[in-house]
Formats: structure tokens, C-alpha cells, sequence
């Protein structure tokens, strides 16, 4: 199972880093936008920082303009991954970058249908949209799990990537339905790491020790000295 967040905030990447318990990158567009940097720029910086892959999504719309920018990303960096919207231009990018050996994957997907084309063109990936599947008025969830329960089916080596993934509850679900890979905003992420139970079980712990000193002291004797 891989963990990726979603995000190009450089301080961020590194203190999940440092957690030790995200795998990759994963950036688009709008989340680069957002930074005074280039695209080029971003993804340098961030797989300078991490040990795993950064995904960089393609503007162009049209084939030859998404090769073009595909085989330039995949130079950019050792360990970059390239998304390919799921348009008919963008299989037939796919199919021509996997061709090349270039690794790449179909985002901005929203049914198995799409999702089992993109596995046939041998994708890297496939990124179901859940959360923006679930605010067109469809169960963004379970269609993630019937793509999973396809590829799983087939055998195909296709990654399903659940991105747009709004709240931990979402989060819980695919984990529970074990799909492959989750890529999660840093808000989802934060709250990921807490629980009001921990923080009261901590607060029991540190009432109980009271004033009883450093705990790697050698001797308990060290209390009345």
C-alpha cells in the first residue's frame, strides 16, 4: 500500500518526510499555481526532499503537446511520474510514453470503464476522483472499489491512486476496501495523525508520573538527593 500527499508546500513535504510514512508526491496544476514557483522548479525541489516518486500532471490538451511535456517531466527528476488526463488524446499520449518506457497514468477519472482502458494501456496508475465523484451525486467510494475489485480481478499491475479524498472517513473506507494508494491533502493528513483519545490517554500518563523526574534517571534513590 502506498501514502502520497497532495501538496507542493516544500515545508510540509518535509516533515511528512521525516515521519517516515508518506511514499511520494503527488502535485497538479492548481496546487503548483499556487507557489511562485515553476512547474519544473516544484518537482525538482520536492524530489530533492523525499525517497519516492513525484507525479506531474500535463497542461496540454492535445497529444504531440502531451508527449512533449511528458518526456520533458520524466527528465526532470530520477524518480518523476507523469499524469495523463482521461480524454481520448490523453490514452493515446499513454500509450505512446509507456511506449518509451516512460512511467505514466491516467488522472481526472471518474469511471471503471476509463479506469480498465488506462490498465490495458498499461498505466503507471489510475486516480479515481472520490470526493468530487461524490459531490456529482455518485458514491465516489464504491466506485473506487469496483476499479480496485477489477484490476484485482484481471491481474492487471495498474496502481489504483484514490485522489480528491476530502476527510478522514473517506480515508478509513479505502483503507478498509484496500486499495492500492492514497494521496491525501494536508488537512486530511494532519487529521490523520489524531485522535481526542490519544491526547487524553498522554494527559492520564503525564498526571499519573507527576513529579517524578527524568525517566532515564539510573536509581530511584536520585529523588531524594
Amino acid at each position: 500500500m502506498h501514502l502520497y500527499v497532495d501538496t507542493a508546500d516544500l515545508d510540509l513535504i518535509e516533515t511528512y518526510a521525516r515521519s517516515g510514512v508518506i511514499d511520494g508526491v503527488t502535485t497538479n496544476p492548481s496546487i503548483v499555481a499556487e507557489t511562485e514557483y515553476t512547474y519544473h522548479e516544484v518537482v525538482a525541489s520536492i524530489a530533492e526532499r523525499i525517497d519516492g516518486p513525484v507525479f506531474a500532471q500535463v497542461i496540454a490538451d492535445d497529444v504531440s503537446g502531451m508527449v512533449e511535456q511528458g518526456r520533458a517531466y520524466d527528465a526532470w527528476a530520477p524518480d518523476v511520474i507523469v499524469k495523463i488526463p482521461a480524454t481520448t488524446a490523453g490514452y493515446e499520449a499513454l500509450d505512446r510514453l509507456r511506449g518509451e518506457g516512460i512511467r505514466a497514468g491516467v488522472t481526472v477519472l471518474f469511471s471503471v470503464s476509463q479506469a480498465v482502458l488506462a490498465a490495458k494501456n498499461d498505466a503507471t496508475f489510475v486516480a479515481p476522483y472520490v470526493g468530487r465523484l461524490t459531490d456529482a451525486g455518485e458514491d465516489g467510494l464504491q466506485v473506487t472499489r469496483d476499479i480496485q475489485a477489477a484490476f484485482d480481478a484481471y491481474g492487471f499491475d495498474t496502481e489504483v491512486l484514490a485522489a480528491s479524498v476530502r476527510n478522514t472517513q473517506q480515508a478509513r473506507e479505502l483503507y478498509r476496501a484496500g486499495v492500492d494508494a492514497l494521496t491525501l491533502p494536508p488537512s486530511v493528513f494532519e487529521a490523520s495523525f489524531d485522535h481526542h483519545k490519544t491526547d487524553e490517554g498522554l494527559a492520564g500518563f503525564r498526571d499519573d508520573w507527576g513529579d517524578r523526574g527524568d525517566p532515564l534517571r539510573a536509581d530511584a534513590s536520585e529523588d531524594q538527593r
